[in-house]
């Protein structure tokens, strides 16, 4: 790759990438992964769906995936798959044992057990990590063209229902109310047409798209309800609603805008943040070639900014010099100065998105669909 003449770091990435991953995986437990080498917490140990996930997406977007036995897919796939609940009051929900167990011993969640927490008109925390982490399973597993072992049935059946629990959502703070949008994007997507024929699945995918675009801002290309929010949660907060779009295969509303106001911001020196803004830009380009320059510009900048997150371990940290402490609000790691399997994730992904967009056509890392 070109940018590797210029970035040794990357050279040294991507030759030692590989074995750190090995490393991470748990002996014995083919799609099991730790979350870092030295600084795991004890339910951190344990913990291993989320896990799994970024360590294929990881495999995927380098290219070594397609490199593994069959035999090693398949039981990566079951591995993720296992976690699939078919009690009633899951309804096929994706769930992490020691996660779970965690919030059960923090927090109540009787709204959820009994099965009504789609007809209230606010997600609590525990709502929000069984959506996010179902979705992210689904989203992974769709990812390498598999599908989990039974539709997952936890998401609004009529178009009203999907226009009342979007309005349920605080939308002048996007961010959290995108990712919940998101969520619901995909499964509209997957498992919907599992269920139901193609007219009710339009149907709903078209509740979901009429929703967003009252949310629309020309002046600044986000999405939000009243007065425009913060600028990182403007940036953050289209990035989740445009993961929706993309999974639904329709456009950004107002590209030219967000490219502009992306442009304005300097994301803080955290994995997500940094990954998200490059998203954003990403999938502008998709659509239009405004300010292509500048957008190859900042991308180049970012590639400085990521750098310092990349360790001599030969992956990255969540933050500089330090691992995610915590996932959900769960005490992952003891904050170790080490590579974690999250922010290796989301900045190999952030790469690959670089790659692309800096024209690197010798780049074979492929970008995912979050």
């Amino acid at each position: 790759m070109y940018r590797t003449k210029t970035y040794p770091w990357i050279k040294h990435l991507q030759e030692h990438l590989p074995a750190y991953l090995e490393r991470l995986a748990r002996k014995n437990r083919p799609g099991a992964f730790l979350p870092c080498e030295q600084g795991a917490t004890e339910i951190g140990r344990t913990a291993s769906l989320g896990f799994s996930c970024f360590a294929l997406k990881i495999y995927y977007t380098i290219g070594r995936w397609d490199t593994l036995p069959q035999s090693e897919k398949t039981a990566w796939i079951a591995f993720i798959q296992s976690y699939q609940k078919g009690a009633l009051f899951f309804r096929g929900a994706f769930v992490d044992p020691p996660v779970y167990g965690f919030i059960q011993q923090t927090t109540t969640f009787r709204a959820w057990l009994f099965g009504r927490f789609l007809s209230r008109s606010v997600f609590s925390d525990e709502q929000r990590l069984i959506y996010a982490e179902t979705k992210q399973a689904i989203a992974t597993l769709a990812q390498v063209g598999e599908h989990p072992r039974r539709p997952y049935r936890g998401f609004p059946k009529t178009p009203e229902a999907v226009q009342q629990l979007l309005a349920g959502l605080d939308w002048t703070q996007p961010w959290g109310a995108g990712g919940q949008a998101a969520c619901l994007a995909v499964f509209l997507r997957t498992q919907a047409p599992v269920l139901w024929e193609a007219t009710t699945c339009q149907a709903l995918q078209k509740s979901w798209l009429c929703f967003v675009e009252k949310l629309a801002d020309k002046t600044t290309g986000g999405y939000f309800q009243g007065t425009a929010p913060a600028l990182s949660d403007l940036v953050n907060g289209a990035m989740k609603i445009i993961t929706g779009l993309d999974w639904l295969d329709e456009p950004i509303h107002y590209p030219e805008a967000l490219i502009d106001t992306c442009l304005q911001y300097a994301p803080p020196a955290a994995a997500c943040y940094m990954v998200n803004a490059v998203y954003v830009l990403y999938r502008c380009l998709q659509q239009t070639a405004y300010k292509q320059d500048k957008v190859q510009q900042y991308c180049t900048e970012m590639l400085e900014r990521i750098r310092i997150f990349y360790n001599p371990d030969g992956g990255f940290s969540y933050w500089v010099g330090k691992t995610q402490t915590h996932y959900y609000n769960v005490p992952i790691s003891n904050g170790l100065p080490e590579s974690d399997i999250h922010g290796t994730c989301l900045l190999t992904w952030a790469l690959a998105m670089i790659f692309s967009i800096l024209n690197e056509h010798e780049s074979t890392w492929r970008v995912i669909k979050p």
